[in-house]
């Protein structure tokens, strides 16, 4: 057995292997001289591999371009090594030997096979992920080995220690030989992993070092999630782009001159700690003195003027310049001109730090849509996408209809991402606007138990179905027949047991958001609740069907109607109960319609929810009276949402916002046709984490001892900061809450409104091929009344946002 390492060769000759290397080669350049120069011309007679042992000649041969009875061309035949090389079969090839046959010429290939890799063994791994390491190596067990390769496999082994932190690697070879083969072994010397200590500035002025940190990867690990997003290992490269990261920063601000270098890595005695030093060069912000607009003919420059923000005199940033590029391209883009693209180019003044920006304008032409195809709609039927477009053939192209048609098919729940394309048409003004989906597992089957801060332990046996097709049966009852079924005409399936310890919920619901292919929609819902409150039991069985009606002028504005049919009994009411458990002890009939109108104009993104746009609800509710009933009452319930997207990176389904939301809600509620009160089951109650963070679930109102007893009007809000933290499947939120509860509407006061803040994460888990939501929140009361119950820590498993 011959081993070979991996070291550096001796660096020069001794004076006598000189003198014999020189003679043996002037030996044989005497001897080539001596013979005969190899024929020009001639017909192949015979074409042979000397030196295989492993391979076939016969298809060796045949990967050869060279063929017997050809005439002979000594260029093509000299070719024939690099086709011998490029096979990677052999680790020699020798020049080809032509020697003269009658009526033609031999010709002769020897060369070295590659030797067969009989094993490859990684010494010292410890750290490193064999797996995927040994997938991505060339170098594999039964291959053929190449000095090549096994360099390349060395460097990528150095490169995935680097890239985990490992700065002091040590990666040698070594090659055992054996007449059936190789044997590669890579030896490993991890030494330590390197964290980062600190990240120090020297020289910055106008941003402060947390300012620059936070557009920094290089960072030390982040503490709340354990380094599990930021880990804080020391990267090379990383640590390159970061410093660009950094001067780009400074110059969305105008600093045009600013420079970031890398003045000091200084690590501790283990090794095993570092700390960097970053030297910052700041230099003077520019003044930005206006726009300079080229190009543009549709629009004048005063209409283009009027839709920027940025003010001459002003430092420069670029972020205004953003907006205002968006601002510009959007109002060409309502106006058919969807291809319209602004290019902003900084125009430097020569004496002093001033720059104009100017717009160049590629205005295009208007685009009128001739065609509209649906792609990648394998299971969903054309006709479930193309009622939620808000655009039609013969149109002229509108930006706003495509968002808000992109925004009503993400709202469906069914589509992992909605994309548009164009393709030619008849004329260069008229496009086919093709609309691209990727669908997404629609149906979710989940069995489990989850924990909540309102109702403790909860089981779940669910079946949730959005894409439900109630007319698509299955041929037979063979599970794969029945799993592609029941799939694609756009309506939602419900059934849910929950049983708990204390709330069980059982349900059925089914909604067809277009009945009878109108713009109506129907949900029919049952539903079966138990819930085991401290001093008495709660049951409810309801019956809720509804239907709603969007309007053809403007399908965001819908009118509803809706009845409850509901039986609820109080049982198990302890001594120490509210007064108003027992008024209401035993079983209540309740019979309601009602009515409702909404105008709903937010705009939806997949995984992250609404971004952007306004909604506005108000419900009427009249039960009892002529209806029947044991309960009278009439209730109002109204509510406004708006979304303000403050920042947008990324487009398509990678879209991304820093959204500010606000939310408000109100009701009312009163006896109509006599004096009692309104049953404690009928009340408004606020507290958690789905209204008011930093109270416990119905801690916020009035008590009777320890258990609420709700009230007849009710104010509440959620004033909301939320970003990105990792793509889209973490969000981190800043809040802040209010509200109030009063137990008679009239007694309503705002000077008792209660106030909360506080701060938390939202988690799109993936679970079972679909996002479940979880919101974890920390809040803190800043204004709270005597009764409330109040608490720090809040979080929802499932539950909307």
């Amino acid at each position: 057995m011959r081993r070979t390492r991996g070291a550096a060769q001796p660096g020069g000759l001794s004076g006598i292997r000189v003198l014999v290397l020189l003679g043996l080669a002037m030996t044989a350049w005497s001897a080539t001289l001596s013979q005969e120069a190899p024929p020009r011309t001639g017909t192949i007679r015979r074409i042979s591999i000397v030196g295989l042992k492993r391979e076939s000649e016969p298809k060796i041969l045949e990967s050869l371009k060279i063929r017997v009875g050809e005439v002979y061309d000594p260029r093509q035949v000299s070719l024939e090594t690099a086709t011998l090389y490029a096979t990677k079969k052999f680790r020699r090839v020798d020049p080809p030997q032509v020697t003269e046959l009658e009526g033609g010429v031999a010709i002769t290939f020897t060369v070295e096979e590659r030797p067969v890799v009989l094993a490859v063994e990684l010494r010292g791994r410890k750290a490193l992920g064999e797996g995927k390491l040994r997938q991505d190596m060339d170098t594999k067990p039964n291959g053929l080995f190449s000095e090549a390769s096994l360099q390349r496999d060395r460097e990528l082994v150095l490169d995935r220690y680097k890239e985990l932190g490992y700065l002091f690697v040590e990666v040698k070879t070594e090659v055992e030989e054996s007449p059936q083969g190789v044997r590669v072994v890579y030896l490993i010397e991890e030494g330590p992993r390197v964290r980062i200590r600190e990240v120090k500035f020297e020289g910055n002025k106008a941003f402060s070092s947390g300012t620059l940190l936070s557009v920094m990867t290089t960072r030390e690990k982040d503490f709340f999630f354990f380094g599990l997003l930021r880990p804080g290992y020391y990267n090379e490269q990383t640590l390159e782009d970061d410093l660009i990261n950094i001067q780009n920063y400074y110059r969305r601000f105008g600093y045009f001159d600013a420079r970031a270098e890398l003045h000091d890595v200084s690590f501790d005695s283990s090794r095993a700690r570092l700390t960097i030093t970053i030297r910052l060069q700041e230099g003077t912000p520019y003044t930005f003195r206006g726009y300079r607009f080229v190009n543009n003919a549709v629009f004048a420059e005063p209409t283009l003027l009027a839709l920027t923000s940025a003010t001459p005199g002003q430092p420069f940033n670029a972020d205004t310049l953003q907006r205002d590029q968006k601002a510009i391209e959007d109002y060409y883009g309502d106006r058919a001109y969807i291809f319209a693209r602004v290019r902003p180019k900084t125009e430097f003044v020569r004496e002093g730090h001033e720059v104009f920006v100017r717009l160049d304008i590629e205005e295009s032409s208007e685009i009128y849509i001739e065609e509209i195809k649906i792609e990648g709609n394998e299971e969903t039927r054309d006709e479930v996408i193309r009622r939620e477009l808000e655009f039609y053939p013969g149109e002229r192209i509108d930006r706003s209809k495509l968002a808000k048609s992109r925004s009503n098919l993400n709202r469906l729940l069914i589509f992992k991402s909605v994309e548009y394309e164009y393709e030619g048409g008849s004329s260069p003004s008229d496009k086919t606007v093709v609309v691209k989906v990727e669908e997404d597992q629609t149906g979710r089957l989940i069995l489990g138990f989850g924990v909540t801060s309102g109702f403790g332990v909860i089981g779940n046996f669910s079946i949730l179905k959005r894409n439900f097709d109630v007319t698509d049966t299955p041929d037979s009852f063979s599970l794969t027949e029945i799993q592609e079924s029941f799939t694609g005409a756009g309506q939602t399936l419900n059934i849910q047991a929950q049983p708990g310890t204390r709330r069980s919920l059982y349900r059925f619901s089914l909604t067809e958001p277009y009945l009878f292919d109108t713009r109506n929609a129907l949900t029919l819902s049952a539903s079966k609740l138990t819930i085991l409150r401290p001093d008495y039991d709660e049951d409810r069985g309801t019956l809720n069907p509804r239907l709603s009606h969007a309007f053809d002028f403007d399908r965001d504005f819908v009118f509803s109607l809706g009845a409850r049919i509901e039986e609820v009994e109080i049982s198990n009411v302890e001594s120490d109960a509210p007064v108003d458990a027992f008024l209401v002890e035993g079983f209540t009939t309740i019979i309601a319609g009602g009515a409702g109108v909404s105008y709903d104009e937010r705009l939806y993104e997949h995984l992250e929810g609404y971004f952007d746009g306004t909604l506005s609800g108000l419900d009427y509710e009249y039960g009892g009276g002529f209806l029947g009933g044991e309960v009278d009452f009439h209730k109002v319930e109204l509510s406004n949402e708006f979304y303000w997207p403050l920042y947008t990176h990324g487009s398509g389904p990678s879209t991304m916002h820093h959204i500010i939301s606000l939310l408000n809600r109100a009701g009312a509620i009163e006896p109509h046709e006599s004096d009692d009160p309104i049953p404690i089951f009928e009340r408004f109650f606020l507290g958690g984490a789905n209204t008011v963070r930093g109270f416990r679930f119905r801690g916020l109102g009035p008590h009777e001892g320890r258990d609420p007893i709700g009230g007849n009007g009710m104010l509440y809000g959620n004033l909301e900061y939320s970003f990105p933290i990792f793509i889209k499947i973490l969000r981190g939120v800043a809040f802040f809450d209010y509200g109030n509860i009063s137990r008679d509407v009239n007694d309503f006061s705002f000077s008792e409104m209660r106030y909360a803040v506080g701060g938390g994460i939202r988690i799109q888990f993936p679970f079972l091929g679909q996002p479940l939501p979880i919101g974890l929140y920390l809040g803190t009361p800043l204004k709270k009344e005597d009764d409330d119950r109040t608490r720090l820590f809040l979080f929802t498993i499932g539950a909307p946002f």
